[in-house]
């Protein structure tokens, strides 16, 4: 009899157990659910930290990604205008996006807008901020040892050893790519200058027709040892550097002057699940989601939040050049052509 209650007992425990699991295996049932379409810019690590996140928080939201260049994205979001295919676009906007097509995204501000400092809150009324990006040089140590180069800044792209052994993204089809360009403009003399023109026209002429029609195929080809430096950004960069490969690649900040730029996201207009969209949005301006940036090798964009990562140099030890926002919001475009004039004439 004994064992027989025994038995029982065992047996039900198990019940309960296999019950319990099965219970939390389909919960939560309650809460926000749906569907959310993010079209995305970021590199996968920034792109699963922050997603990641967001799913945890609301896991019967059911997440679509389509993943892009910045020129790529803004261009879909326009052409589907009419019938809007994604929800919110996820980094990879600066301030003249905003000028030059504000009309495609929704008026709205985060929930925890206020708690960003002044300079870094959504004054457009459509742009979330979410991220400080710094541009920067990636080297190659083994390859640049080979040619016995040394890189310190953009002076230094312009050694005839390196002629086709450096890639940059296309500044028309990549927010970092532009970046650097309008950083080199700053930095090298000035966005009208003859000087710093002058000096693009010799980089194109060393680059030698080598660019990548995505700002990923900068960091990966000098990983990989196909080239010897990258015109590109910091955070994928440091994520190689946070992995153990220090001894194998180094950041450069220019000498020069380097720049540290917004990055934000937004809502589409007329979004097709505008209810999470507006939860998205919530989430990478929380305190939650910062901090986790934070944690990372991105730098988040409200700075009274601590940074935790010891690989990011502060930017107090990064010189960085002027950067004029207004002035690139409205000449965007005619730098960007006078960028294509020079390509043509050296390609």
């Amino acid at each position: 009899m004994k064992k027989l209650v025994a038995l029982l007992v065992i047996c039900s425990l198990i019940g309960f157990a296999l019950y319990a699991q099965g219970a939390k295996a389909t919960a939560p049932t309650d809460g926000p659910g749906g569907k959310l379409v993010i079209y995305t810019t970021n590199f996968d690590e920034e792109y699963n930290l922050i997603v990641g996140g967001f799913e945890e928080k609301y896991p019967n939201i059911k997440i679509e990604a389509i993943t892009g260049g910045a020129g790529e994205l803004k261009t879909r979001i326009k052409a589907e205008a009419q019938s809007p295919q994604a929800d919110v676009m996820f980094g990879g906007l600066i301030y003249s996006d905003f000028v030059s097509m504000g009309d495609f995204f929704e008026t709205y501000k985060a929930a925890n807008n206020d708690a960003f400092p002044a300079a870094m809150q959504n004054t457009t009324g459509k742009l979330t901020n979410g991220t400080i990006q710094v541009v920067n040089l990636f080297v190659n140590k083994a390859e640049a040892k080979k040619l016995g180069v040394t890189i310190t800044g953009y002076k230094d792209l312009l050694n005839p050893v390196l002629k086709g052994k450096i890639i940059s993204a296309d500044p028309g089809a990549s927010s970092s790519a532009w970046n650097q360009l309008s950083t080199m403009l700053s930095s090298m003399g000035g966005y009208e200058s003859k000087e710093a023109w002058d000096y693009l026209e010799a980089l194109v002429k060393n680059l030698n027709g080598v660019m990548s029609s995505s700002s990923s195929g900068a960091y990966k080809g000098v990983f990989n040892g196909e080239y010897v430096v990258g015109i590109t950004y910091e955070s994928p960069c440091l994520t190689y550097i946070q992995d153990g490969y220090g001894d194998q690649v180094e950041i450069v900040y220019p000498v020069e002057g380097s720049n540290a730029i917004t990055f934000a996201s937004a809502i589409v207009k007329n979004a097709k699940n505008m209810d999470n969209a507006k939860l998205f949005m919530d989430w990478i301006a929380s305190d939650e989601g910062q901090g986790l940036w934070a944690t990372s090798t991105v730098r988040p964009a409200n700075t009274n939040i601590p940074i935790t990562n010891a690989v990011l140099t502060p930017t107090s030890q990064i010189k960085l050049s002027t950067r004029d926002n207004d002035y690139l919001a409205k000449n965007q475009q005619a730098i960007l052509n006078r960028w294509k004039d020079l390509w043509a004439k050296h390609n």
